[in-house]
């Protein structure tokens, strides 16, 4: 069901990842996914000593792979048999992340997949936490507070400077940033039934 979605992961005060989900953002799907990921303690761990060298995608970035698919010959952005492969063998990870059909969650175990690489940028969806017409829920796993929050769209009731997506609110919007309806300690996360009984009580 196309219930729109995001996924942040913060460590040393920075969103190392934003992920934007187009399906199945609920808690009873991407929200028990995630709860599913975290509870194994080996996820939080390994994920956890990646992160310093996970990053967001930046105009740099952009503007380096411009010239590469440039250099390739790709001028339109859709890629040939022959020029996928040399876009695979120049941005691993990234290839993955765009062309992968990636599902719900699915970005976490794909960080995993290439730990191995000296740096991994992902694709920056942050500033969809700002319109909660669309963004419908939005889960952030936090390292430096070791909190997992849930956030909840379709939020009309205003919003305050110690929300984490406060800065995000452009003043003339009727819908605000998404607003949290519920914390877990990252290391002692609820089951599934309290995690829905949390989550869907609001």
């Amino acid at each position: 069901m196309g219930t729109r979605n995001l996924t942040v992961v913060v460590h040393n005060k920075e969103a190392k990842i934003a992920s934007y989900g187009q399906f199945d953002g609920y808690p009873d799907s991407l929200g028990l996914k995630l709860i599913k990921f975290y509870s194994n303690p080996e996820n939080t761990k390994n994920l956890k000593e990646i992160l310093p060298k996970v990053r967001l995608w930046n105009d740099k970035d952009q503007k380096l792979q411009d010239e590469f698919l440039e250099s390739i010959g790709c001028t339109n952005g859709i890629l040939n048999e022959k020029q996928k492969e040399a876009f695979k063998k120049r941005y691993p990870f990234r290839y993955r992340e765009r062309y992968g059909k990636l599902t719900e969650g699915q970005i976490l175990e794909v960080l995993l997949e290439f730990a191995h690489l000296d740096e991994l940028t992902t694709i920056d969806a942050y500033d969809f936490a700002s319109d909660s017409l669309f963004c419908e829920w939005a889960y952030v796993i936090d390292y430096d507070k070791n909190t997992f929050e849930v956030y909840k769209g379709l939020n009309t009731s205003g919003i305050s400077e110690e929300d984490r997506f406060y800065s995000l609110y452009d003043g003339e919007n009727d819908y605000y940033p998404v607003k949290i309806i519920a914390t877990f300690p990252l290391n002692n996360l609820p089951d599934e039934n309290e995690f829905l009984l949390q989550c869907l009580k609001q």
